[in-house]
């Protein structure tokens, strides 16, 4: 799974779908039912995030179930798309982060079956509390959303839980940081 981004610019960590660490071993997270990026949800995004150095990045196309008005894509799965990368940045601190406040700015509407990227980036990181700031894009670079927001980080304890919840576990079995990662 390491390796350049599609874009070749940084290096990948992993996916939202498990992480390989620099020592080889894998970990990998249990499909769940979250709308933006389980894969059991039916109704939901289906997004699967690409894991960088305190960044989080996804494509993805919306179909017509997604419309709010006029044909345009609703500004609140936007918001979702912004929120989901933007939540996942500070993965590669093994953070485990939840929104805390959250801001966006529309700049231009998304139509049904438009390739949308979007891209969150850990800006500074205090204790458990992370700034993050995100754009979405279409693939051609017109600017769709961006914001910012605080992110908080689970502590060592809810960690430890979310981790056995989503059974993330090295083929060895371990629930050790994530190598590759800087920890917390």
């Amino acid at each position: 799974m390491s390796g350049a981004t599609a874009t070749g610019d940084e290096p990948i960590l992993g996916t939202s779908r498990g992480i390989e660490a620099a020592d080889g071993r894998r970990y990998a997270f249990a499909d769940h039912h979250c709308f933006a990026c389980g894969a059991t949800n039916p109704s939901g995004m289906r997004l699967e995030i690409e894991l960088g150095e305190a960044r989080a990045r996804t494509e993805w196309i919306a179909g017509d179930d997604f419309v709010g008005w006029s044909d345009k894509i609703h500004g609140g799965i936007v918001a979702t798309l912004l929120d989901e990368v933007m939540a996942w940045a500070p993965s590669s601190f093994d953070s485990w982060a939840v929104t805390a406040e959250m801001s966006v700015r529309y700049r231009s509407p998304a139509s049904p079956g438009e390739r949308l990227v979007a891209e969150g980036r850990v800006t500074d990181r205090r204790r458990r509390i992370y700034t993050v700031t995100g754009e979405v894009r279409t693939s051609d670079g017109r600017l769709i959303a961006e914001g910012s927001g605080r992110y908080l980080g689970a502590t060592p304890s809810q960690k430890a839980a979310l981790k056995d919840r989503y059974g993330v576990t090295a083929a060895d079995g371990s629930t050790t940081p994530i190598a590759g990662t800087r920890g917390e």
